[in-house]
């Protein structure tokens, strides 16, 4: 199933604007520490290295949040005066934004993925396999 820009521009927005408070961030993170640490028996080494890869991916795309904001007003004026270039255009500015979110996120995994042993690796990637496998059949249920 392909999913439309306009539909993974807002999905990304939303994702990233529900994340505003500091405070929120630091349990999210912790919490995603936790799950890691349990599911893949992180050393107390790989936990500390990871807090700080996802800390500083967290601040990176943090800076982009008030551009995303922004968007997301202007594409909300745009629909509402039915202006189709108006649209067209924010979503182009839109998807270089949300493509830059998605590489700092990306090479957060990355640097994280180089952390884990050969055997934490086997089990990510098995985790990784259903978890994409589930958004799949959850995306074609809504679908259908």
């Amino acid at each position: 199933m392909k999913l439309s820009p306009l539909f993974l521009s807002l999905f990304v927005a939303g994702m990233l604007s529900a994340q505003t408070a500091p405070a929120s961030h630091a349990r999210r993170g912790d919490g995603m520490i936790q799950h890691l640490t349990a599911t893949l028996n992180l050393t107390p080494d790989q936990q500390a290295q990871a807090k700080a890869i996802f800390k500083d991916s967290r601040q990176q795309a943090q800076a982009l949040m008030p551009q995303l904001k922004q968007e997301r007003q202007a594409m909300a004026a745009a629909v509402k005066s039915d202006n189709e270039a108006q649209i067209d255009q924010i979503l182009q500015g839109n998807s270089q934004v949300n493509a830059q979110v998605r590489a700092i996120h990306a090479k957060a995994r990355a640097k994280f993925y180089a952390l884990l042993t050969p055997a934490q690796k086997a089990t990510y990637d098995q985790n990784m396999k259903s978890r994409f496998a589930h958004m799949r059949n959850r995306a074609q249920n809504h679908a259908g």
